[in-house]
């Protein structure tokens, strides 16, 4: 049976037949996990992420960070990053100047010239490396 083949009949198998199909294909132990459902999106989750590449590193990092605050507080409700919508604005004033840049559908622009992201508009304005987030206060500068 392929992987395809396998994750197309999750949904059938018993949890018996989960952890039996986890140990075939994945060659480890199952989690200890008593729900048959948990089990079949575990399950696929590995089969797939084995098939075509796990999340990246950062992604999986923020997950782990998002776990672990709502573990340790129940109302915990993160908050999403700000939405920067094509044709807006964003203004700062440094050091006396002005600074308007325009978010674009795939970047900036400041002063008639693209960019990428934030931060290089930031280097850009002052000379150094910056969060382009946190010069332009949408994001607080981490502790």
């Amino acid at each position: 049976m392929s992987a395809g083949d396998l994750l197309g009949g999750l949904d059938g198998l018993t949890v018996a037949e989960l952890r039996d199909a986890w140990v075939s294909r994945l060659g480890d132990a199952p989690p200890a996990l008593r729900t048959r459902e948990l089990l079949s999106l575990a399950l696929a989750y590995r089969l797939q992420a084995r098939a075509a590449g796990d999340l990246p590193a950062a992604s999986r990092r923020r997950m782990a960070e998002l776990a672990r605050r709502f573990t340790a507080d129940r109302a915990f409700t993160p908050t999403p990053g700000p939405v920067l919508k094509p044709g807006s604005s964003i203004i700062k004033d440094w050091r006396g100047v002005r600074h308007e840049v325009r978010v674009l559908e795939d970047g900036f622009s400041y002063q008639g010239e693209r960019f990428g992201s934030l931060s290089e508009v930031a280097r850009r304005i002052t000379g150094t490396k910056w969060n382009g987030h946190v010069f332009f206060g949408l994001k607080a500068r981490s502790r």
